[in-house]
């Protein structure tokens, strides 16, 4: 994987679990916001890796 790719979805991940501890819930919207832009970086990473793998 993409050490940059790493290094944002580890930095989103810290954040998520920050802003989920601030606001108190899961489900708020700005927590349900972040998990949502942390699953597309993810997403990307796992394309990435198939792609290394298949090609």
């Amino acid at each position: 994987m993409n050490t940059k790719l790493e290094q944002k979805i580890t930095q989103l991940r810290q954040q998520l679990v920050r802003l989920a501890e601030e606001k108190g819930s899961l489900s708020h919207e700005e927590v349900v916001q972040l998990s949502q832009r942390l699953d597309q970086y993810i997403l990307l990473a796992q394309k990435s890796s198939r792609l290394k793998v298949c090609g």
